[in-house]
């Protein structure tokens, strides 16, 4: 018993492989012991169960109690009992890794854990961000986020207010600063809703007809000495003489040699005027680059022709004009050359062209608008005397017509005196109804063997139909003749503004006479039409443009209200009058001409800017504007500021239109 009593001391808890079975002898004592113990270890050690037992216990690398990945069922079974970790849970069967007790949040400590737990900081060191959206590069400093310099909020706009808001960050906020300076040709431009809007050109005219006026910047209005052009040994094309130069020459150097010569440098206002300038220029100088009369000097993005006549053709290169080396409101590139393929570029005043091309009018006429004499030329910047005797023509079959000196032209009422199919009586004629009444005058001129004499006739355009014969001035020889008369306006009268009943209701009022009382006849609700004639007249003379538009009658292209465009263009509208004026963008032409400040029944509006959003100018009938101040009025004739090509109008005018 005596080796079993020592085996069960030291904790035996199996028989040694081999060994003897326990006996019953008496267990030795005092150093007996301690031999025998001995002798039994060293019998156990020789066998090699009993080496493996006693050799020191290891845990293996994939025994985690309560660490993570270890198989759990409750979060109490995921203490990994390491004190630098806390918030072990069970997921999914599973324990989280947890997290550092010690981590800070800081990016600018660095973060320990000893084996009790403590925990430590060091200060760190590297980028950061503090937190502020207003401040950029901050660093760590002693262990602490600093802020680093202010960032800077600037979006390039000259209309906003670029500020950075804490906790919010950069804010552009819209101011109404100035964004242009004002300079000698043209008002500041101003900031409204976050954009620039540039000022309005200032008017630059002398008031003669004899010069042709213009602006720059570093002189302000200039104006020059129309000379008499009557004589071309030049080129002439499109009633103008033109010259091209060889000379290389600045853009400014060039428009003087063009004024030496007699005019200024050229305009190409249409394909066709830009396709002859590169040929002409091709044939003096060769495919080289040739200077225009073409400059947005005096207001940026505002291009404008020399010659102060203006047109919308633009025929830039891809990409151009660009203003190299400038912005909206600092100059870079601000005059215009044509390329050897007849393209345009904006090049800088600096630059020096080999070639240039100049043009002049043929004759600039400078009649007075109340004299009896008509021709006068102008000449070195004076008016020629005229050699021709004024037309005082009214277009009435039963009035006399003379021009008294100082006065200009007078009307004498007649009576009877034939007058188409009537007799005049005080300066009307008076029709009398003949059988059988033709439909228009157009029929009367196309039965007539004889074209008949102007003046009024009775018409009955449905014959036998509801509506009754009424009387309407005919117009039998102008423009191929067997022109009607549909409509008389009064340039005061409020029922011809745009919307008015006028130019929508089938309502007869007013004599057939032309004369300038108001009258809306038949006639502009029941004949077809594949043309109008519309007339004003001024200084007792009537001027005419004719424009095709086809439809079922007048009042019916009035009555869609969808714009019909037409292409006479600016100098025919401009005919219209003894001074027409326009600006030289946008001119929108046709029926129903909307924009945002005026609206027109038949005309032509105009801009100082590219664009119809702002029109500053019209010429027409049928109108509601509110441009240069005249609000509503007038109705019927041409207003104009801001730049336009003849100097500001406000013109009221009695007009007629003819159909056909």
């Amino acid at each position: 018993m005596a080796i079993c009593s020592t085996l069960a001391r030291w904790g035996c808890l199996a028989a040694v492989v081999g060994a003897t079975a326990c006996t019953d002898a008496a267990a030795p004592v005092g150093d007996d012991a301690v031999a025998a113990d001995a002798a039994v270890d060293a019998a156990a050690d020789a066998t090699s169960a009993d080496a493996a037992a006693d050799a020191p216990a290891e845990i293996s690398a994939t025994t985690c109690p309560g660490g993570a990945g270890c198989d759990c069922q409750q979060d109490a079974d995921c203490d990994d009992g390491d004190p630098c970790t806390a918030n072990q849970t069970c997921a999914n069967g599973a324990c989280t890794a947890g997290t550092a007790v010690c981590d800070d949040g800081s990016p600018c400590t660095t973060d320990a854990c000893d084996a009790t737990g403590a925990c430590s900081h060091s200060p760190a060191s590297g980028g950061c961000e503090d937190g502020d959206p207003c401040t950029i590069a901050d660093t760590c400093a002693a262990g602490t986020c600093t802020a680093g310099k202010p960032r800077t909020c600037d979006d390039s706009n000259a209309c906003t207010q670029d500020v950075c808001q804490t906790g919010i960050g950069c804010v552009y906020l819209a101011t109404a600063a100035t964004c242009v300076d004002e300079n000698a040709c043209a008002f500041a431009g101003v900031c409204a809703l976050g954009h620039c809007v540039d000022g309005k050109a200032k008017p630059c005219d002398d008031g003669s007809p004899c010069t042709w006026d213009t602006c720059m910047p570093e002189t302000g209005c200039t104006s020059w000495a129309v000379p008499l052009t009557s004589d071309c040994t030049d080129t002439v094309h499109g009633g103008r003489c033109w010259k091209a130069i060889v000379a290389p020459l600045t853009w400014a150097d060039a428009r003087v040699a063009c004024h030496a010569w007699g005019g200024e440098l050229a305009a190409a206002r249409s394909l066709p005027d830009n396709t002859f300038v590169r040929d002409l220029a091709t044939a003096t100088c060769g495919a080289k680059t040739a200077w225009l009369g073409l400059s947005d000097h005096a207001q940026e993005g505002h291009w404008h022709w020399s010659d102060a006549v203006h047109g919308g053709f633009a025929n830039w290169a891809d990409g151009e004009p660009n203003n190299a080396g400038g912005s909206a409101t600092n100059d870079g590139e601000d005059f215009g050359a044509m390329g050897a393929d007849g393209t345009w570029n904006d090049v800088s005043g600096a630059t020096v062209e080999p070639c240039l091309v100049c043009a002049r009018p043929l004759a600039i006429g400078c009649d007075a608008a109340t004299g009896c004499t008509t021709g006068a030329r102008c000449q070195a910047g004076a008016c020629l005397p005229a050699t021709a005797t004024a037309s005082c023509d009214d277009g009435n079959a039963c009035t006399a017509d003379a021009c008294a000196p100082g006065q200009g032209c007078g009307h004498t009422a007649l009576d009877g005196v034939a007058c188409g199919a009537g007799t005049c009586t005080a300066g009307v004629c008076l029709a009398a109804e003949v059988t059988p009444i033709a439909a228009s005058c157009a029929a009367i001129a196309a039965a007539a063997s004889v074209t008949p004499s102007d003046g009024v006739y009775w018409l009955d355009p449905d014959g036998a139909g509801p509506l009754p014969p009424f009387q309407a001035w005919c117009d039998l020889h102008a423009d191929g003749g067997g022109w009607t008369l549909a409509m008389k306006i009064d340039g005061a009268d409020p029922q011809f503004a745009y919307g008015g009943d006028a130019w929508l209701k089938p309502k007869a009022f007013g004599s057939g006479g032309l004369d300038g009382k108001a009258a809306v006849l038949p006639s502009a609700w029941a004949l077809p039409i594949t043309a109008i004639r519309v007339g004003f007249w001024q200084n007792n003379a009537w001027r005419w443009l004719t424009l095709p538009v086809t439809a079922s009658a007048l009042q019916a292209v009035f009555i869609a209200n969808q714009p019909v465009p037409t292409t006479a263009g600016l100098p025919a509208w401009e005919a219209l009058l003894a001074d027409g004026s326009l600006q030289s963008h946008c001119q929108l032409e046709g029926f129903n001409i909307v924009t945002a400040s005026t609206s027109l029944r038949i005309g032509i509006q105009g801009n100082n800017e590219n664009d119809c959003g702002t029109v500053d100018s019209w010429i027409g009938v049928g109108a509601a504007s509110n441009v240069c101040g005249m609000t509503d009025k007038p109705v019927a004739g041409d207003v104009a500021c801001y730049g336009a090509d003849n100097g500001n109008r406000t013109t009221q005018v009695a007009a007629a239109i003819l159909v056909r």
